[in-house]
């Protein structure tokens, strides 16, 4: 069911009463702006959605260790050295020789 901002204010109470057996929808200039549900349907679709996010986020955690990046940390100073001056030399659009 859709109702105005102005009916929702006038018939609250029918409304929430709506609202204990299925979503009612809020609208504004005939757009929807707001959803009024039950607590009990908001707390189960807040556990699952919780729920879902974590299960994500472990799941890029494994990736993260799985596929880590490679640095240069174990190279030995020559090595390192040699990237460095590789890097920083001089090239043809530059005025260093």
């Amino acid at each position: 069911m859709s109702i105005s901002i102005a009916q929702s204010r006038q018939q609250l109470s029918s409304l929430i009463a709506l609202a204990q057996q299925q979503p009612q929808v809020i609208t504004n200039r005939n757009k929807p702006v707001a959803v009024l549900v039950s607590a009990e349907y908001f707390a189960g679709h807040q556990a699952i959605a919780q729920t879902e996010a974590q299960s994500f986020f472990d799941r890029v955690q494994g990736l993260r260790k799985k596929f880590a990046p490679q640095d240069d940390t174990g190279l030995d100073a020559a090595v390192s050295t040699a990237r460095q001056t590789a890097w920083q030399r001089g090239n043809a659009f530059s005025d260093k020789v």
